[in-house]
């Protein structure tokens, strides 16, 4: 009986050996080829631009003005220095004069502001109140001679008092449009403004760049450098100066700072104040302008 048994562990012994020997043998094979096969790299990661503590609204619950909509920053995929290469190659850098002084806010008690939505936002969050605005969220220039604010047309708020500054911020709703047309249209206003103010000092706001998040196919900060640039080449830097506020709102790489904007086009409402405070140290003396 022993022996039945020998011989009966003996043929399963052989048995097993035989018939799962192939399918360790594979097991092993594919596990060794598996091996050397080159790491994949892991894709770009897509997140969403984090406005910090200061989330999504501005003051008393109030939206911003907006021109475009929130989008998502992505990063990787082009590196942060691809895109601080881009932007060097179309900074809006232009040569300024060493006039500028630091006022305080009653420099601005005679002042115009006219601009589109980010000029509104100057004048609902910003501390000029002694200043008078002509301004509406989606203005252009080439639409300027036919709108109205408060019932007057804008050769009639001109003509209405004499100023002594002019601020001046177009160009955000035109950035896919034809820029020689455009800037045709700008150098028509500033010429105005030079007949109907003769004694205004008159200053050409840069165009805000958007964030990284905002920009689009025609909102992106190249063309909104391009534009600039013509209309830096407005200023003679005697009565028209050019100021770029872009110096204080950019990040590192030059996108608008996702950290003080909530939509990547729009300041939120409490950076609006700080914006008011560069422009105070950014001021010409009425005996220095020419």
């Amino acid at each position: 009986m022993d022996k039945f048994k020998q011989c009966a562990y003996t043929l399963l012994l052989l048995f097993t050996c035989f018939i799962a020997s192939p399918f360790i043998f594979v097991k092993i094979w594919k596990t060794s080829a598996a091996s050397q096969k080159p790491a994949v790299s892991a894709p770009p990661v897509v997140t969403t631009a984090d406005s910090g503590a200061q989330a999504t609204t501005l003051p008393d619950g109030q939206a911003a003005p907006s021109d475009d909509t929130q989008t998502t920053a992505v990063t990787g995929g082009s590196t942060a220095a691809e895109g601080s290469q881009q932007q060097a190659e179309t900074t809006t850098a232009a040569p300024q004069p060493d006039i500028f002084v630091e006022s305080d806010y009653s420099y601005f008690d005679d002042a115009l502001f006219i601009g589109d939505s980010r000029t509104v936002g100057i004048m609902e969050y910003g501390e000029f109140k002694n200043s008078d605005f002509f301004c509406s969220e989606g203005l252009a220039t080439d639409k300027i001679n036919q709108t109205t604010i408060n019932g007057k047309s804008f050769d009639q708020f001109i003509d209405a008092k004499q100023y002594g500054k002019i601020y001046v911020m177009l160009g955000i709703n035109e950035v896919g449009n034809d820029h020689e047309y455009v800037l045709t249209s700008y150098r028509a206003i500033i010429e105005k403004l030079k007949v109907h103010q003769p004694d205004a000092i008159i200053y050409i706001q840069a165009n805000l760049h958007v964030s990284a998040s905002a920009e689009t196919n025609v909102i992106n900060n190249a063309g909104i450098d391009d534009l600039n640039r013509g209309m830096a080449a407005l200023a003679d830097n005697k009565r028209v100066f050019y100021i770029d506020i872009n110096e204080l709102y950019d990040d590192e790489n030059g996108y608008f700072n996702a950290s003080f904007t909530h939509d990547g086009v729009h300041p939120m409402g409490m950076y609006y104040t700080t914006w008011c405070d560069w422009l105070c140290k950014k001021t010409v003396p009425k005996d220095a302008a020419q």
